[in-house]
């Protein structure tokens, strides 16, 4: 229950939806016998505005098994470090085959409408070498992709800049990259 309350709540910048989202998590919808389930990216419509009709209810959340090769991590930014709401939050999964990022699923919340997964960041990873040039560019696409707004957690600038830096964590963290490699220059 807390986890699919988590999703119907449909906060842009809930940390659990944007974990399951770069896990490429499935949702089950329930109403009296009728069942229907796919992918949650496609269940935020809008803002509070959810692919659920009245009367349903969220009957599971589940994701697959990452296979070997998988890498994962998980990066907010907020005032305090644990239970406080993120100005921004982005998690990463990649698949690694023969030293080259096979499959690339990156989600990112507070700089959009909607908790969303970064399509077109993901699309630009898979086949590159995981280095610093490409987590500099990645940053850069990802940065491009979103449309957030000021609000009490940040200016529309700030977030922005926050998700190129929470690309750039995934790939310190996840691959190693020194990060006197990882400097951006933001104009």
């Amino acid at each position: 229950a807390t986890i699919a309350g988590n999703i119907v709540n449909a906060s842009p910048i809930g940390d659990m939806t944007i974990v399951l989202l770069a896990l490429a998590a499935e949702i089950g919808l329930v109403s009296g016998d009728d069942h229907r389930s796919f992918p949650l990216r496609e269940f935020f419509l809008a803002y509070k505005e959810l692919y659920l009709d009245d009367g349903e209810l969220v009957e599971w959340v589940r994701f697959a098994t990452p296979p070997s090769g998988s890498l994962f991590n998980f990066e907010k930014v907020s005032k305090r470090t644990h239970l406080d709401i993120a100005s921004v939050n982005s998690a990463a999964s990649f698949r690694v085959e023969s030293g080259r990022i096979a499959r690339a699923v990156i989600s990112a919340g507070g700089v959009a409408p909607i908790p969303m997964q970064l399509q077109r960041t993901a699309e630009f990873l898979e086949g590159r070498l995981p280095d610093a040039e490409t987590a500099l560019r990645a940053a850069g696409i990802a940065r491009g992709e979103v449309t957030p707004i000021s609000d009490v957690r940040g200016s529309a600038e700030y977030k922005s800049l926050l998700l190129g830096q929470l690309i750039l964590a995934h790939f310190q963290v996840l691959f190693e990259i020194d990060d006197r490699h990882l400097v951006e220059a933001v104009s």
